[in-house]
């Protein structure tokens, strides 16, 4: 059997390696690279994109981190089990109606995106001897979330008479079409101009692409994510040393001889065109290893990529051994499905999808080995 990618044999046919070193590098890396007085924040939406909040979040508190953002409220509580009080936790999701009194026990701030949050927050506000912090989203250009242009040339500040104002924070639509996408440098100046309206309080409008677009992005708060996993694609001009931090594995189940014109898979989608070796490998959808790899994916294995054959299904997918001299692959060997050999954002580009999608898409299922100052730990 090859040597294993992990201290021992988990006891699942799925693993994980979460390298804790190479997110501190990621993010002094970034945070070296940022203007002046900048924070830079962590955003561990969706389980930190796959990585673990819990032990993410420890990793970057220690680290200097201290603010971070989720997109639930259900994230920021399970968020501030893990690291101490004196950090700012942002939901950007907005808020929905009777989640106040929840936002003021945690001390959770709410991004607040239109005139009804607005004035729900600030009535809230009225009743507590403190009044209620929040941040302010403005939508500069996305038209997703935020208050519109309109609303904030009719904005009155005394919608705020019991709020205190944070944060004021816009997002970038094109930050990975190159900087001189028109759309960034729009949507610069109308934050410009969003901020003068609140010089009191933080200003944040680049996540990870838009920290590529240099210093005049930056403001007080960068919102770092898909970067702290180390991704290329992160990184859309290539001058930044970034490493990467997930690597996913899967276990052959088992090996099989077919002839040739044999079927494989669901449907028949494949059919043999000479005799051959095929490895069954113990992942599939359910995974997030998506539907769209069927007879275009790839593994490593045995010091090579042998190529998905055949339709994904829910928990298995299979792969031709053909071509690897025989006794190489056992059935037993772990395989790549991304990591050292395989970059993960080459496999979102064959599955005509994106990182972000298959991080996030890694489930429970797989057993997570995290890295730390080379001691392993691991997380079932």
């Amino acid at each position: 059997m090859a040597k294993l990618p992990f201290p021992h044999m988990p006891s699942i046919s799925l693993a994980l390696t979460i390298d804790l070193d190479a997110l501190a590098h990621n993010y002094q890396t970034l945070r070296s690279g940022l203007k002046k007085g900048a924070h830079c924040a962590a955003v561990l939406k969706a389980n930190a994109y796959g990585m673990g909040v819990k032990e993410t979040s420890i990793r970057l508190y220690q680290e200097g981190c201290r603010h971070f953002f989720t997109a639930h409220l259900a994230e920021a509580i399970e968020l501030q089990c893990y690291i101490p009080k004196d950090v700012f936790i942002y939901v950007l999701n907005g808020l929905r109606k009777g989640e106040e009194k929840v936002y003021a026990h945690y001390n959770i701030i709410p991004v607040l995106g239109d005139l009804e949050q607005v004035h729900d927050w600030n009535t809230f506000a009225k009743t507590q001897k403190e009044g209620g912090r929040a941040a302010l989203h403005f939508d500069t250009g996305m038209a997703r979330t935020g208050l519109s242009q309109n609303e904030f040339k009719n904005l009155e500040l005394s919608r705020f008479s019991h709020t205190e104002i944070v944060c004021v924070l816009s997002h970038l639509a094109c930050p990975y079409q190159r900087p001189e996408h028109p759309m960034n440098e729009a949507q610069r100046h109308n934050f410009d101009a969003i901020r003068k309206r609140f010089p009191f309080a933080l200003a944040s409008l680049a996540n990870s692409g838009g920290f590529f677009l240099g210093p005049k992005y930056h403001y007080d708060i960068v919102r770092i994510g898909l970067a702290l996993t180390g991704c290329r694609t992160a990184v859309p001009e290539g001058n930044v040393s970034l490493k990467p931090v997930v690597k996913a594995y899967a276990q052959i189940l088992q090996i099989n001889d077919i002839e040739r014109g044999d079927s494989v898979g669901y449907d028949a989608t494949f059919i043999a065109s000479r005799a051959s070796r095929i490895a069954t490998v113990g992942v599939g959808y359910a995974d997030g290893y998506l539907r769209s790899l069927s007879n275009r994916g790839e593994v490593y294995v045995a010091g090579v990529k042998a190529p998905v054959i055949g339709k994904v299904s829910m928990d298995l997918l299979t792969i031709d051994i053909t071509d690897i001299p025989s006794g190489k692959v056992q059935r037993g060997d772990w395989v790549e499905l991304f990591g050292d050999h395989l970059l993960i954002d080459d496999l979102a580009q064959k599955a005509e999808t994106i990182p972000w999608e298959l991080l996030t898409l890694l489930g429970a299922r797989y057993e997570r080995f995290y890295l730390n100052n080379q001691q392993e730990q691991k997380v079932i």
